[in-house]
């Protein structure tokens, strides 16, 4: 029998978590299977000897993409309650106590669990982003729950308490040598994003506009000039009915690293040309684990394009990098120092190096020269993340601007102890965009509910939280202006709109919004 790890996600941080326990399973001596939750079939669970499911919480406490078929499969009714009673498993939920409904997915789950009469191995993990260390802070202990009481139940014969640092676990893909000339075709529907072209990219926020913003964990303040861009999307006529949306809805974008990450990555890595242009198929060396997305990076694709579009070299690394990280080492002082800052009693050392700093990915292999130019391209694929797409409220409206999406966007840029400037990766993207340039992209339906335009509204959204009613204005508008010709409803009109402050939203008065402050 084998440990089953099942996961909800929608931008992908359940999947790395349950690749991250996949790993430590198979350092235990365990055999593994890793499945998203909707390809997994439910009447199998009462099968399984344990099941660890990792789930994160999306829009307003709802449940992810790829696990909503499975959730809808638990809550029939004739599933009798005794359907778990030979299966332990565990729940982890991955959230943000910065939103009201914090984990709710994660605690649903957990309940209809213990309703079908499953045998909970430890309480229910509450991963939370805002905490110091991120999700770690709730993960690490819940792990360490879980593989206790695994092995104290001897649920699996041959499991190890301990992981083994002797043990090799296979890359996950195998990179095949390809022809230049070949070019599989992929069906265009099947693509989960699809292209939009940048139209206009302008600042909109005054020139002698600021911010004073409190660092994450630091006591000092970084002040710094606040750069808002408007950024306007065309959508290609055959994709218009993928990209339809009404006002309140999230335009999912697909951001790159920047040329200044990959040139410090590719430096440490000391790959040549040669071996970043040659093109390549990526196998799957596990047939539960899923290929990167063709329609991405493409198939035969390069490493310089997974680099750029794929693996996410901006990100702060966590404690299972550094694990990975020390097991590729040969260089004995480097390993020493990244084992201490993967173990549990080098949490102040991480926390210093890495997350009160936001060191990346990218500058943390220019910290382990020896380490980093000995690493092949295929355990690249197993040492980081994969870019993971960033939420934003669409601004413009579908009845006026037609087939356009456009953003307002805030380019997080600040300093830290170190001495280059912290960018934030989808912004960076986003502020950088010239016309022409292409941007996978897809709609998400937004948590508003507006009521009829009839209904009063107060709207309150600070900075770029206009962008949502900054929508519904304008399509309020068009409505009014409708069914004003309709004589029926000559008596609706918006009576009033103050958004604060004026001089940063100076674009509303191209729009002869003016009106509606008088």
């Amino acid at each position: 029998m084998s440990l089953l790890i099942l996961y909800g996600s929608e931008t992908g941080t359940a999947q790395d978590v349950g690749e991250s326990l996949r790993r430590e399973a198979l350092m235990r001596n365990l055999t593994v299977r890793l499945i998203s939750m909707d390809e997994y079939d439910l009447h199998s669970l009462p099968n399984e000897k344990a099941a660890l499911l990792v789930c994160s919480t999306t829009g307003q406490g709802e449940m992810p993409p790829n696990m909503r078929s499975f959730w809808r499969s638990m809550l029939r009714k004739s599933i009798p309650n005794d359907f778990l009673t030979n299966t332990h498993a565990a729940v982890l939920g991955l959230g943000d106590s910065s939103y009201q409904k914090f984990n709710f997915a994660g605690k649903r789950l957990f309940r209809r669990l213990e309703q079908l009469g499953a045998r909970m191995l430890t309480q229910l993990g509450l991963a939370d982003d805002q905490h110091e260390i991120g999700i770690d802070g709730a993960l690490i202990p819940w792990k360490e729950a879980v593989w206790m009481r695994l092995y104290e139940e001897k649920i699996f014969e041959n499991m190890k308490l301990e992981v083994d640092p002797t043990t090799v676990i296979p890359s996950k893909f195998i990179l095949e040598p390809a022809s230049i000339s070949e070019n599989l075709n992929f069906h265009e529907e099947d693509q989960e994003y699809r292209l939009l072209t940048a139209e206009e990219n302008r600042r909109v926020t005054a020139d002698d506009h600021f911010q004073v913003r409190k660092l994450f964990i630091f006591t000092s303040i970084s002040i710094y000039f606040q750069d808002t861009r408007l950024v306007r999307f065309s959508v290609d006529d055959k994709d218009s009915h993928f990209f339809s949306y009404n006002p309140g809805d999230v335009l999912m974008v697909w951001p790159y690293n920047n040329d200044e990450s990959m040139q410090i990555a590719i430096d440490a890595l000391q790959y040549s040309d040669d071996l970043l242009d040659r093109p390549v198929h990526i196998r799957t060396n596990d047939r539960y684990l899923n290929p990167p997305p063709k329609w991405l990076v493409g198939d035969p694709t390069t490493l310089r394009s997974c680099l750029r579009r794929l693996l996410d070299l901006q990100t702060i690394p966590r404690r299972t990098f550094f694990e990975v990280f020390a097991s590729l080492a040969v260089d004995e002082f480097e390993k020493r120092r990244l084992l201490e800052l993967a173990s549990p009693q080098g949490l102040d050392d991480l926390l210093a190096y890495a997350n009160r700093v936001r060191r990346t990915t990218a500058e943390t292999f220019r910290d382990f020269p020896v380490t980093s130019k000995s690493i092949s391209p295929e355990r690249l694929f197993d040492l980081l993340k994969t870019i993971r797409p960033r939420a934003f409220s669409i601004a413009s409206s579908p009845v006026v601007q037609g087939n356009s999406i456009e953003l307002l966007v805030a380019k997080v840029q600040y300093k830290s102890r170190l001495s280059d400037p912290r960018r934030g990766l989808c912004s960076t993207f986003l502020s950088r965009l010239k016309p022409g340039d292409k941007v996978f992209s897809k709609i998400r339906p937004g948590t508003f509910k507006f009521p009829p335009v009839e209904v009063p509204l107060i709207c309150i959204g600070p900075g770029t939280g206009v962008a949502p009613f900054r929508s519904l204005l304008i399509s309020r508008e068009r409505s009014v202006v409708l069914k004003s010709n309709n004589r029926q409803y000559h008596s609706i009109e918006i009576q009033k709109c103050v958004f604060l402050p004026v001089h940063s939203l100076l674009w509303l008065q191209k729009l002869e919004i003016r009106r509606l402050f008088s």
